[in-house]
């Protein structure tokens, strides 16, 4: 098939082209969730060869979470707690998740709230959620059910930030996250290799 779309870099500055990719993600994602969101389809909102879009980026999720600007991939917190100790996985999900996630002013917050209140923005986190979990959180786990129990430590740390940044739970928001980590981690801990 034959394209009149340059291929190779776009000529100029490539924080343009960074930005212009940034800006056809977020409409793809928004319009489409993260699953039907293609990185075809962003290049040519963004008019870029595809190409422009995997070496600014590498791969869809690595683009979904500089398009959101989430404080870390979600992904590489998973793939970093697989190499740990088995007994220290609930700790080590809570603290690095909650440190990272309901940390003051964390763009987290204004994704979740639409993902509360507009079905497009919630099938978009859904996707993300369920595509990082499936590929990085499945060697966390022991037992059966990998998928009901990845998707209940999804809702439990997702429940407290949205409970304490959000809802702004007195009790929650006024203990150190250190308070909150060493409450909820073991019951992480079981959800993940518990019986």
């Amino acid at each position: 098939m034959v394209t009149d779309r340059p291929v190779g870099r776009r000529p100029g500055d490539p924080e343009t082209t960074r930005q212009a990719i940034l800006a056809a993600a977020r409409t793809q994602f928004g319009e489409r969730g993260f699953d039907r969101a293609t990185i075809r389809a962003i290049a040519a909102d963004a008019d870029v060869d595809p190409a422009l879009v995997i070496y600014h980026f590498r791969t869809k999720r690595e683009l979904f979470v500089a398009a959101h600007e989430l404080p870390v991939d979600p992904g590489a917190i998973l793939a970093a707690i697989a190499a740990m100790p088995p007994a220290t996985y609930g700790e080590q999900i809570t603290s690095m998740y909650l440190g990272r996630f309901a940390a003051p002013g964390s763009p987290t917050f204004s994704l979740l709230r639409a993902a509360a209140t507009n079905e497009d923005a919630a099938a978009m986190v859904r996707g993300f959620i369920h595509t990082t979990l499936l590929e990085h959180g499945t060697p966390l786990i022991t037992g059966p059910d990998p998928q009901l129990r990845l998707e209940l430590v999804a809702s439990h740390l997702i429940g407290i930030v949205v409970a304490r940044e959000i809802l702004g739970l007195p009790e929650l928001r006024e203990r150190p996250l250190q308070d909150i980590v060493a409450v909820v981690a073991p019951v992480i801990q079981r959800y993940l290799q518990g019986d």
